[in-house]
């Protein structure tokens, strides 16, 4: 029996053969023409012929033998068509966001995004603001301050055209491919899932470069992936925590103009770390270098308004998990992402009522699509009265190594304009 995947389906075992190659479809049925004219074509001289003649007995064991190769090529490309037609089915349709950063590396993912177009019904290119305007790139100076009405621009292009595909009444299932940072994700999944009640996001893995290492897939060989509070118990996943007293030096970033916006916050800043990864972050070294002696000299650039600028002793705690093997580099496999995005969801929210009142901070070395699942569960109703309402990301600049933290709010006020008001 196939397999069911996480996305509530059945794995299509072998099917995507029929869109790697193509050609092998209308070949079969090809073939079988051939053969099928071949041996109509003998009917008039095996009806006139003289059976007492051995080529008479040639001629109808050659017909005989072609129908049977024709039924069987005929069979082998209906068979085909079908296991494909109902393959792209049951993938649905195919939402890719491009939301590139300015300074990325080049994933070449060209091909990739050809492949997706021949195995989904139906594929849709979310017009983001990356896409809608060519001076948009997420960058992490002066724009940092507008990524929040940024991301909400993009979570309505998206259900706009979510909107609209359902419109003919036919149910397909909404797989996502997104090309955008951890932050940006974990934005998009929450506010999308909390806009919408019954919104189901398949979610796909796509080609990175990133600091977590390179990742390669093929459309063909994985599922996709639906994230869950509670996931199927996954083995070889250790979780450790780890505290760290730090230094932290803030500084405002000047808004796109030259103007400057003062920040607002007075509460006492903490800070989370998701490291899902043997890399360095920030002034940790890699995993299993020696900790460093005394506190860690943190800096922090930011455009969020709960900050103010200065210097402040804080506490930097950690939620670390290393991939199976844990050199540098090493992935999780695919099937543990949602269990990572589970038990980080389980732990901020541990940490968001130890820290209440606290004005808290995300950090984090994680898959994006693990981000992805982390905000999906985020925006799901039954958990968000337990998700903190303000917390902002800390997101490293790829030109320079830098910390940013810009204005972007990944706590459930982002969702409650009230709430955002009063600055819970």
């Amino acid at each position: 029996m196939p397999e069911r995947d996480q996305a509530g389906g059945w794995r299509h075992p072998g099917w995507s053969w029929t869109v790697r190659h193509d050609r092998l479809i209308p070949g079969g049925y090809w073939i079988a023409g051939l053969l099928i004219a071949f041996a109509l074509g003998n009917v008039p001289s095996l009806v006139t012929g003289d059976w007492k003649s051995a080529t008479t007995w040639v001629s109808l064991w050659l017909s005989v033998g072609a129908t049977v190769v024709a039924v069987i090529a005929f069979v082998f490309a209906e068979a085909g068509r079908r296991g494909r037609d109902k393959m792209i089915a049951s993938n649905g349709t195919a939402y890719i966001i491009q939301e590139q950063a300015r300074f990325w590396d080049d994933d070449k993912a060209a091909r990739f995004r050809e492949g997706i177009r021949r195995q989904f019904a139906r594929v849709i290119q979310v017009p983001g603001p990356v896409e809608a305007s060519r001076g948009w790139d997420w960058s992490l100076d002066g724009d940092a301050w507008q990524w929040d009405a940024k991301a909400d621009e993009l979570v309505r292009a998206f259900r706009v055209l979510s909107i609209d595909a359902g419109r003919d009444g036919t149910a397909s299932p909404g797989g996502v491919f997104l090309w955008a940072y951890w932050a940006v994700a974990a934005a998009f999944g929450m506010r999308v899932t909390a806009a919408d009640r019954g919104a189901v996001l398949d979610v796909w893995q796509r080609p990175s470069r990133a600091r977590a290492g390179e990742v390669d897939p093929e459309i063909w060989s994985l599922r996709p992936l639906r994230f869950d509070p509670a996931p199927a118990a996954v083995a070889g996943l250790r979780f450790t925590e780890h505290l760290w007293p730090a230094s932290l030096e803030l500084s405002r970033i000047a808004f796109k103009g030259g103007a400057t916006r003062r920040g607002t916050g007075s509460r006492k800043v903490s800070i989370l770390l998701l490291r899902f990864s043997s890399s360095e972050w920030g002034p940790l070294p890699a995993v299993p270098s020696p900790a460093p002696a005394g506190p860690l000299a943190l800096r922090l650039s930011f455009a969020a308004s709960v900050l103010t600028q200065g210097t402040s002793l804080v506490e930097v705690h950690e939620l670390r998990c290393v991939p199976p093997n844990g050199p540098s580099g090493a992935q999780f496999p695919w099937q543990q992402f949602p269990a990572l995005a589970a038990e980080a969801f389980a732990w901020i929210e541990s940490k968001a009522k130890e820290l209440n009142g606290h004005t808290l901070l995300l950090g984090t070395l994680l898959p994006q699509e693990v981000g992805l699942g982390l905000g999906i569960l985020a925006g799901q109703e039954s958990r968000r009265a337990s998700w903190p309402g303000q917390m902002w990301p800390v997101v490293r600049d790829p030109r320079d190594g830098g910390l940013v933290v810009p204005s972007l709010n990944l706590g459930t006020a982002a969702l409650d304009p009230a709430r955002a008001a009063t600055g819970a």
